[in-house]
């Protein structure tokens, strides 16, 4: 037999929510000096893994390869967060112009901290790349065609040419986008030609850091991938292979009589 249960009377209801209540938001005051004195040379790092770094070994790596004029300070936020609190502003501005950063082959997002904002509102979800684009014959290496591409890519910050105008880079177009490292690496697309086939333009991203040859993001590798297999039809099978790092940073290269060659030991 099914037994109807009866809505609680209206006392009753009254009864079990009087505890709750909404208060009105505390307005805070907000002391920008304070702000600039105090935290407009920390910046904030996090360490993009699914692996839980000694953060000992994280902090002296860092300053070995900063090596700040005078000095760092160095604390833990949050599980693999960082504070950086360094004692010169060129030091600061030289380790935000040189991103992207990776430690023991985990990518390190490396920012500012807002200060207007809480550590717990602060995501670290974009980072800046070197991308060489390749495949572009020499009349579609202009910066037009720089700009088209990386609005496919991301937020663009800076084309590669020389001062008066010239392609710094012969072999490839190379440009600093700003990605969102929480999706797929863009592996490349392909480029009309009115009387030939398509031809495919492929990007190759320098610094770039462990990512998942199943997924195409970084932060973790294949074996711990919970995504499903991403293809194209350009790539059957998955696009995310050790090509995308540029050759002078692939770490699966080795250079055997002066030719690079892929090395299946490292690639697993």
């Amino acid at each position: 037999m099914t037994h109807l249960q009866t809505a609680p009377d209206l006392d009753t209801l009254i009864t079990q929510t009087n505890h709750l209540h909404c208060e009105e938001p505390i307005e805070l005051e907000e002391d920008e000096t304070n702000a600039n004195r105090e935290y407009s040379l920390m910046l904030l790092a996090k360490l993009i893994s699914t692996k839980k770094p000694n953060t000992k070994i994280v902090q002296n790596v860092l300053a070995k390869v900063w090596n700040p004029t005078k000095g760092m300070k160095v604390q833990t936020l949050e599980e693999n967060t960082l504070c950086i609190a360094l004692n010169h502003e060129w030091d600061r501005s030289q380790i935000l112009a040189s991103k992207p950063w990776s430690v023991m082959g985990s990518h390190l997002v490396v920012q500012d901290w807002p200060s207007n904002l809480s550590i717990k509102e602060i995501e670290f979800n974009i980072s800046p790349f070197w991308i060489w684009i390749n495949g572009l014959p020499p009349n579609q290496m202009t910066k037009a065609n720089g700009e088209k591409i990386a609005g496919k890519i991301g937020n663009l910050k800076e084309i590669d040419f020389t001062s008066n105008g010239k392609i710094s880079w012969y072999k490839y177009l190379r440009i600093r986008v700003e990605i969102d490292i929480r999706k797929p690496l863009h592996t490349g697309s392909s480029r009309s030609r009115d009387t030939l086939n398509s031809a495919w333009i492929g990007l190759q991203y320098e610094r770039l850091p462990d990512f998942c040859f199943n997924c195409g993001r970084p932060g973790h590798v294949l074996r711990s991938c919970s995504y499903p297999l991403i293809t194209s039809q350009a790539h059957p099978k998955s696009p995310f292979r050790p090509w995308l790092w540029a050759e002078s940073m692939n770490p699966y290269l080795v250079k055997q009589s002066g030719t690079l060659f892929l090395d299946p030991l490292k690639i697993g």
